[in-house]
């Protein structure tokens, strides 16, 4: 059984302002807790390939995918203490940091994805970035992994019923785990990296 609950991961990068002109070519050490095979891994290393062009392969990333780095709490530790360049993760890491990062797991926030991109690339999502800044983390885009996808190895869920009785992984967000609960689910949080195990 595996369950992707989190509802937006986040880049964040622990980098200062510099003058590219200083830079010899540099790597940037870039973690997150998702496999190989995931959607994640792919667009880092898109986003290694612009990175690299647009710098004149001056930056460029090395990619730590499956947790290599350690889990999500480790991985935002390693970037504010500045062992690790960036990292990748759902929302719900930061609400230790940011308590305001909990509204992201309110069951049904969103109408649709659409709305969901223009509020989190408007001014709340601005917001939200803000208040990671003070904190030592500086976040560089949203990224959509799934608005409450359910799967398991039971049966489709298709309405909330279908979740009565389901021992389902989920993120430690306290949102989430009600939400479930609520649902009749029983909620099991685990790591992100523990969900494809």
């Amino acid at each position: 059984m595996k369950l992707h609950v989190i509802a937006r991961s986040l880049f964040i990068a622990g980098l200062t302002v510099f003058s590219m002109s200083s830079l010899a070519a540099q790597s940037l050490r870039f973690g997150y807790e998702t496999p190989q095979t995931d959607s994640q891994h792919i667009a880092a290393k898109k986003f290694n390939q612009l990175l690299k062009e647009k710098t004149n392969g001056e930056l460029a990333l090395k990619l730590f995918p499956d947790s290599t780095l350690g889990n999500a709490q480790a991985m935002i530790s390693g970037v504010r203490g500045g062992t690790i360049d960036m990292e990748m993760s759902g929302s719900n890491n930061f609400t230790g940091l940011a308590p305001v990062f909990n509204l992201l797991d309110v069951p049904f926030l969103f109408r649709d994805t659409p709305h969901a991109h223009k509020t989190l690339d408007g001014k709340v999502g601005d917001e939200l970035k803000k208040s990671l800044e003070s904190k030592g983390l500086k976040v560089l885009a949203y990224w959509e992994n799934g608005w409450r996808d359910v799967t398991n190895s039971r049966a489709p869920v298709k309405n909330p019923a279908d979740l009565k009785g389901l021992k389902i992984r989920t993120n430690n967000s306290p949102m989430n785990i009600a939400a479930f609960k609520i649902f009749g689910a029983n909620p099991i949080p685990m790591p992100f990296s523990e969900v494809y195990t």
